[in-house]
């Protein structure tokens, strides 16, 4: 079966490795066998050769010769400043890179977007991280790892999981390429519907029975509780207001 672990996720733990073991993770993992064509590593963006560790290896090469696969979730790093380096880098070596979003908002057009974006300022060019390399990420690339033939493609025998969108908004139009209309200009209010598995779930943008306003408030309220508990987990004690200043003060 399938397998997963994050790994290769922060400086911190890439230095711990080399200093216990005088391997990177990625060397590690290949050296106690775990490696294989079933594993799903979450991240994997501190490795060999990256900037930020400064550490000569081949960890790509590990990977892709382990058919090993990646979850690349560009948004909730890059608003900390960091990125994969790089994500066509990835894809030349082949290792099989899937996406995924791992915070919110749970979008896998934003994730889409800043893959192939931010894919290019690190490959340094326009021409590589397509919009079609981060297409297939978000489809076939996952299914693949899944073992899945039946998902994530259109084709006979494939279950009838499919997205609807509407071409006819400002964002959506002019169309000559629709799946870099989808990775570069899409919003959600332009996913008309969504089907799974034959039945349709989401029509003209609502999701069937659904109480969207109960959820957003039930949403809010836990977020609430969470943020005025937060100083009872954090080690110095801090309020959320203390660890992510508000972007302004209250107004008087």
């Amino acid at each position: 079966m399938p397998i997963t672990l994050h790994t290769s996720q922060s400086v911190f733990e890439f230095d711990e490795m080399v200093q216990r073991h005088g391997l990177t993770p990625i060397e590690w993992l290949e050296k106690i066998g775990f490696l294989g064509e079933r594993t799903f590593l979450g991240h994997g963006i501190y490795i060999s050769n990256m900037s930020w560790v400064q550490y000569r290896g081949n960890d790509l090469q590990i990977l892709a010769n382990a058919d090993a696969s990646v979850a690349h979730s560009p948004w909730v790093f890059a608003r900390r400043g960091i990125a994969l380096e790089s994500f066509p880098a990835y894809l030349e070596a082949g290792v099989n890179v899937t996406l995924g979003t791992d915070t919110a908002p749970q979008s896998m057009i934003e994730a889409m977007r800043l893959a192939a974006v931010l894919g290019k300022v690190t490959g340094r060019s326009a021409g590589r991280s397509t919009a079609g390399d981060v297409f297939n990420a978000a489809t076939v690339n996952a299914a693949n790892l899944l073992g899945r033939p039946d998902l994530g493609r259109v084709q006979s025998g494939a279950k009838a999981d499919l997205l609807f969108w509407s071409l006819d908004s400002l964002f959506m139009a002019p169309v000559r390429d629709v799946i870099k209309n989808i990775v570069y200009s899409a919003t959600p209010g332009d996913l008309w519907g969504v089907m799974v598995d034959g039945e349709l779930l989401v029509e003209d943008g609502v999701v069937r029975g659904l109480d969207e306003g109960a959820a957003i408030a039930a949403l809010q309220r836990e977020a609430d509780g969470m943020w005025r508990r937060i100083a009872q987990n954090d080690w110095r004690g801090r309020s959320a207001d203390e660890m992510s200043p508000q972007t302004y003060r209250a107004f008087d």
